[in-house]
């Protein structure tokens, strides 16, 4: 069971770099603890974007902050489809998307534009802050 669930989470994670392929977004997998994808270019993209790749229902023991990642991608494979969540979005550490939300067409460009331009805010700020 333990190497179906890998073998799901590396599919989640090839499907996140599809999508935003084919919103013009520069992007490749990596092996990095906490980080499955990153962002390099494309539009909007101004400065690299650490993706943390989940199920569309996730249930981890911690919750992310923006150490760990910029933005995170919950996959939902059997409906073709990512939302995409900046980080700070996300606070509680169970987070559940069903299945007809899913099925929007625009989801994946909509949450995806939306994530970015909240992590790009955060990023400044923290930038300033330096």
């Amino acid at each position: 069971m333990a190497d179906g669930m890998k073998m799901i989470g590396h599919i989640a994670e090839a499907y996140v770099v599809y999508a935003l392929s084919k919103l013009g977004v520069e992007a490749f997998m990596v092996k990095q603890d906490g980080i499955d994808v990153v962002a390099l270019r494309g539009p909007g993209v101004l400065v690299a974007q650490r993706i943390e790749v989940k199920g569309a229902t996730y249930n981890d023991k911690r919750s992310y902050t923006k150490q760990d990642c910029d933005i995170i991608a919950l996959v939902g494979l059997l409906d073709d489809g990512v939302s995409f969540k900046a980080v700070e979005e996300l606070q509680q550490v169970t987070k559940k998307i069903h299945r007809r939300d899913y099925q929007s067409n625009d989801i994946t460009e909509r949450t995806w534009n939306k994530a970015l331009a909240k992590s790009l805010q955060s990023t400044k700020k923290l930038l300033e802050g330096i």
